[in-house]
């Protein structure tokens, strides 16, 4: 069955009413946030199938990428409660989400290092620190398939930023590390999905306060 479009849409006179509003304006906020969070989870899809150097490069970085905008989305979130912490939309939603202490843990650490480090900033201490526990049977810097530009990648400076991420405990072992870094990547896509779930529901209660209708095209 073939999907229909639409659009959630008002009046151009409801728009000009709303449109310098703190809240509406923090809802385009939101909105953009959960574009760029759409962005990098749909990378992480795409890179499903294949096992080659492309597929591995987007995979790692969808999930190094999600962890830094969720970050940041938390903080935005905080900001957005002055307007609508008194909607059950919100505190249905959002409000759980903060209180939760694996989110405010998560948060603390894998991605607050993510955002702070090799995301939003390039550290060289990074690799530094990284390689001091950092123990691998066969060194590649790079891998790729044929001469394409976009087939190659980097491997090595990104397993350095996971490392980096797990902060490897004395003589752990590999199969440790590999069990914590599914983990982390499991509880950062559920936290996606909680967090975006939850956006939706209260950029729909809101819009449809502010006057906008779904209309199919």
């Amino acid at each position: 069955m073939q999907k229909k479009p639409w659009d959630i849409t008002c009046t151009k006179s409801n728009f000009e009413k709303i449109k310098c509003d703190d809240d509406f304006l923090g809802l385009l906020s939101l909105a953009r946030f959960v574009n760029a969070l759409r962005f990098c989870q749909k990378a992480a899809i795409d890179s499903k199938g294949d096992k080659n150097p492309s597929n591995a490069r987007s995979t790692i970085n969808s999930f190094l990428f999600v962890s830094s905008v969720l970050y940041e989305g938390f903080l935005l979130i905080e900001k957005l409660g002055q307007y609508y912490n008194k909607l059950d939309s919100f505190k249905n939603g959002f409000g759980k989400l903060l209180r939760s202490k694996q989110v405010q843990t998560l948060r603390n650490s894998v991605l607050k290092r993510a955002r702070n480090k090799f995301v939003f900033h390039f550290d060289k201490d990074i690799a530094k620190e990284s390689l001091r526990n950092f123990d691998v049977p066969v060194i590649n810097f790079a891998s790729g398939v044929g001469k394409s530009a976009g087939e190659m990648y980097f491997g090595l400076a990104d397993d350095l930023s996971i490392n980096y991420l797990l902060q490897p405990k004395k003589n752990e072992s590999d199969d440790s590390l590999k069990k914590r870094y599914t983990q982390i990547v499991k509880d950062t896509t559920s936290i996606m999905g909680t967090f975006s779930e939850s956006a939706e529901i209260l950029m729909a209660d809101v819009l449809e306060k502010k006057g906008f209708i779904l209309k199919s095209k």
